[in-house]
């Protein structure tokens, strides 16, 4: 069996080794602290589930990842899951092998298993069997890196307290304060030196930075207060710090291997106080459909949101005119004193694509434009995609029957009732089914002859819109369909990637999976409809796979 944990290959110090009780795990830990930074251990034992095969990595305080084979099941385990697990099988004998590892090897190893890393709770080591004060023998004797909540401490011991100490000017303090634990000083230098080069970048003066944690777990719980001065916006350069503030924290991650988690962040630039809660109140945004049916949709300011929801309508009307048709649009405007417009738009027309183009920029310009005459804002066109879909021609679309034609095929229809009515008057009965299969035979090539056109269309439809989705990039796409009587049934399977988005505490996803999927799913259920009204045949969809990565 193997784990998904990746770990150095090497001989290990202790193997097949029985343990019976705690104490016996504690000397094997100890053992192999002694001989090294950390370890790892293999562990086969029992739980009330069955059986586990478990792999722990640890370095001298605390545990950093643990994965278990829940064996009956063939399933793995992760994180507390494991850890809590291996509590459980400590009431059983277990089979223990033991790894020794350096501090190279160590990180090399967080390093190969971050996803259970970041999932594992950072206990201390003595937790593994209920005891928060036990350590190896050799860690009692070692001086302890820092001390922390000491009233005053001289400059010459680099340690963190509640003492302001400077960095690289004088006039730039820093002051932290903690409890539950200790940190290296230098990790939150190293943290406080990447603020101040951000600040200077983007204009802010910083006369101070506060950070205040409690350690908890394996965690730190921090506050981070920032006051300064700024020649700039006041607004924009608070918003820059603040993503400065989360985008360098996991150097506290890197230089002190603790997990840094944000609970509260102030910045102070002059007189006026900002926290991120406090933005983002004030920023809700709104996405809604600009057109009843819902192929075009608005994201903006809840705020403005009406006066450019009737800005677009009036583009999306006069575009139209133009004999443009928009099957699915997303117009996005971000910003609040300055507004800045992104336009994805998914169109079919017969015209020149760089008519096309030079319409639709030049209708979108001008409304935008004069929205914001209207509401006093700078506005700033950033970027208009157009995905053009030529429409099918009138050759390819199933022909329409004159009144005359229509005539002459009810004729035809009653002419094939007589004969059909002689055939049996006269007892040949054995030419029925050669009838009927001649008609199901004609049925079946009128139908052939809609079903090329039909598919094709509903193909590159899909592939145009699903480009114009918004927060996703499109991969690709494989359809599949057959015929069943006068039927088509397809089968689609779609790929898509979530787009990560700039946020204020760095990046994240802009839609869930399971928003992703109902979008496609509706959109593509539209297109559908619309292609086989267009064509005159049944086009149902049979099978729908979505992944989205």
């Amino acid at each position: 069996m193997v784990m998904g944990m990746k770990l150095p290959d090497k001989p290990p110090l202790r193997e097949n080794v029985v343990i019976t009780s705690q104490e016996e795990l504690k000397e094997a830990i100890s053992e192999v602290l002694k001989n090294g930074s950390g370890g790892f251990l293999k562990i086969f034992g029992k739980t009330s589930k069955g059986k586990h095969y478990l792999t722990v990595l640890f370095d001298r305080s605390k545990v950093l990842a643990a994965e278990s084979l829940l064996v009956d099941e063939n399933r793995s385990v992760v994180g507390e899951e494991a850890v809590n697990a291996l509590q459980e099988m400590l009431h059983n004998p277990m089979v223990l092998d033991a790894y020794v590892l350096n501090d190279i090897e160590i990180k090399l190893s967080i390093a190969d298993n971050l996803e259970v890393y970041s999932k594992t709770p950072k206990i201390p080591v003595g937790e593994l069997f209920g005891e928060r004060g036990w350590k190896p023998e050799e860690e009692k004797t070692k001086p302890q890196a820092v001390s922390v909540e000491k009233p005053s401490v001289k400059r010459s011991e680099r340690v963190v307290s509640g003492e302001k100490q400077p960095l690289k000017k004088e006039e730039e303090k820093i002051v932290i304060k903690l409890s539950g634990g200790t940190l290296p000083e230098e990790a939150f230098k190293h943290y406080a030196e990447e603020l101040l080069k951000e600040a200077e970048r983007v204009g802010v003066n910083i006369s101070r930075i506060e950070f205040e944690g409690r350690i908890s777990g394996g965690v730190l719980y921090l506050n981070v207060t920032l006051k300064g001065s700024t020649s700039q916006n006041v607004d924009i350069s608070t918003k820059k710090m603040l993503h400065a503030v989360s985008k360098y924290a996991p150097v506290l991650l890197r230089e002190a291997d603790i997990k840094p988690i944000l609970k509260d962040v102030r910045i102070q630039l002059g007189e006026k106080e900002i926290r991120p809660r406090e933005i983002k109140e004030s920023e809700n945004r709104k996405v809604d459909n600009v057109t009843p049916d819902g192929r075009i949709k608005l994201s903006a300011l809840e705020e403005v949101w009406p006066y450019l929801r009737n800005c677009c309508r009036l583009a999306i009307d006069e575009i139209e005119s133009e004999g443009i048709k928009i099957t699915r649009g997303y117009f996005e405007v971000l910003g609040r004193r300055e507004m800045e417009l992104r336009v994805s738009l998914a169109v079919i027309s017969d015209k020149p694509e760089e008519e096309v183009r030079k319409v639709i920029n030049d209708v979108v310009s001008r409304h935008f434009k004069e929205i914001g005459r209207t509401l006093g804002k700078y506005t700033l066109i950033k970027d208009i995609n157009i995905e053009l879909t030529r429409p099918v021609m009138e050759t390819e679309r199933p022909m329409v029957t004159s009144e005359k034609a229509a005539a002459i095929l009810s004729k035809k229809a009653l002419l094939e009732k007589e004969v059909e009515e002689l055939l049996k008057q006269a007892g040949i009965d054995e030419l029925a089914p050669f009838t009927e299969e001649k008609k199901k035979e004609a049925q079946e090539l009128v139908v052939k002859s809609r079903v090329q056109p039909a598919v094709e269309e509903l193909k590159n439809r899909l592939n145009t819109e699903l480009k114009t989705m918004p927060r996703v990039i499109f991969r690709w796409l494989k359809l599949n369909h057959e015929i069943v009587g006068t039927s088509v049934y397809v089968d689609l399977e779609v790929s898509l990637r979530r787009e990560n988005v700039e946020g204020l505490f760095g990046t994240f996803s802009g839609a869930s999976e399971e928003e992703i999927k109902r979008d496609v799913e509706n959109m593509i259920k539209r297109i559908i409809r619309e292609v086989s009204k267009e064509h005159g045949i049944s086009l149902v969809l049979r099978k729908l796979r979505v992944i989205v990565r």
